[in-house]
């Protein structure tokens, strides 16, 4: 947002090497682009966005001046204080639609507040903005009774639609609805029922008890499940809840698993969650490694799906549950599993010795019930126990949960 009045047009929106030299926003002195991107705090917190870039964008007015460095700052000529008699607004980005609709809010804002609204041309057809053509959409009156329980005629629908400032016009049982170019929040006819339903009042929407006469039940998976925490927390475990998605840090690098049928997200926001799990344990380990400095011995639990590689994606019930003190070691552990195993899986198991890259060697094995194997039982080795800085020794065991 800068004064008009400091402005001359028309502006350049373009590209500057980054010695381009101007006065930023709440400073006086005169800076280069990597100074402001260094030396301020908007330019710590958006200078990645520009990272390797050797051209930055800036817009410049018709003298050649700078009038704003997107997206990190404007120049401090254009600073609006008590005497501005007139804005320019404006709003850029990577996806037209996106800014179009923040400008569209910020302009009807401004209306709202007393300003006259100008449209600004920008190069190319059709680009004048802000744009503020309305948009049509189909509602079935059918669909708003189903939906709310209620049994209003179209016409009723339409004044509670014009209640929620939206223009509706009955064509027998389809109402067409006018939507204002700042409601962007409508997508489907589902938004429109809700304006409906806020129109007609939320208060005169009794609770009514459905028709069927069956009773609700917990899943037996879920009893299972219910039954499984209960039978941890008696054995002296804590449980814990950690993300589904995780760092291939945590997940595959410091315990030397084989990441080969890794499954990745894309475009992740955070290099800390941008792998699904295929193992609950990586996640327990580092929930001891974020603890180390509590009191001796820690026993943790977790129950959780992991998910493997496919089309579709398969998911799997999993608990796991880890030991850490001076004495942990795999007699310990075996003995908790087997006591799990009983109550949990209604039988007893067996584990048969076999390596695995977590786990010390000849200090691992697989986990079978009924001759198959459904897990892994063993001793954190040195190597991983190193890299999650682990103070004291660690024994677990991960199994599949039935359902």
């Amino acid at each position: 947002m800068h004064d008009i009045n400091s402005i001359a047009f028309p502006l350049r929106y373009t590209t500057a090497g980054r010695g381009h030299r101007f006065v930023p926003l709440h400073s006086d002195a005169e800076l280069t682009v990597d100074e402001i991107l260094e030396k301020t705090e908007v330019g710590t917190k958006y200078g990645p966005l520009l990272k390797g870039s050797k051209k930055v964008p800036v817009i410049l007015d018709a003298k050649g001046r700078t009038v704003s460095f997107p997206p990190v700052i404007n120049a401090a000529r254009t600073t609006v204080n008590t005497k501005t008699l007139g804005l320019f607004v404006d709003v850029t980005g990577t996806d037209k639609r996106v800014i179009e609709d923040v400008l569209s809010v910020i302009a009807l804002t401004l209306q709202g507040a007393g300003f006259t609204l100008y449209s600004v041309r920008v190069s190319g057809a059709g680009n004048s903005t802000p744009l503020f053509r309305p948009r049509k959409m189909r509602l079935d009156a059918q669909l708003v009774n189903s939906t709310l329980g209620l049994d209003l005629k179209p016409t009723a629908i339409v004044n509670a639609l014009r209640k929620s400032r939206l223009d509706a016009i009955a064509k027998g049982k389809i109402i067409e609805c006018t939507i204002p170019r700042h409601r962007f929040d409508i997508l489907g006819e589902m938004d429109l029922v809700e304006d409906a339903a806020l129109g007609y009042g939320m208060d005169k929407l009794g609770p009514r008890l459905p028709t069927s006469s069956t009773l609700g039940m917990a899943h037996p998976i879920q009893v299972m499940l219910q039954s499984a925490r209960g039978i941890m927390t008696g054995l002296g475990y804590t449980e814990i809840l950690n993300s589904s998605l995780t760092s291939k840090r945590i997940l595959y690098e410091n315990t030397d698993r084989d990441p080969s049928k890794m499954i990745s997200v894309s475009d992740s926001k955070s290099l800390e969650h941008t792998i699904l799990r295929d193992s609950l344990l990586p996640g327990v380990i580092d929930s001891l490694a974020a603890n180390i400095h509590h009191e001796y011995p820690q026993r943790l639990f977790e129950i959780g799906t992991v998910f493997g590689r496919g089309s579709p994606v398969s998911e799997q019930g999993s608990l796991c549950a880890a030991s850490s003190h001076g004495s942990a070691g795999f007699t310990e552990i075996k003995s908790t599993l087997q006591s799990a195993a009983r109550h949990i899986l209604g039988g007893t198991c067996k584990t048969r010795p076999a390596p695995h890259d977590i786990f010390e060697e000849g200090h691992s094995a697989e986990v079978l019930v009924g001759g198959k194997v459904i897990g892994i039982a063993g001793e954190l080795s040195g190597t991983v126990r190193e890299r999650f800085r682990l103070r004291e020794p660690v024994s677990a065991f991960e199994i599949k949960l039935p359902g």
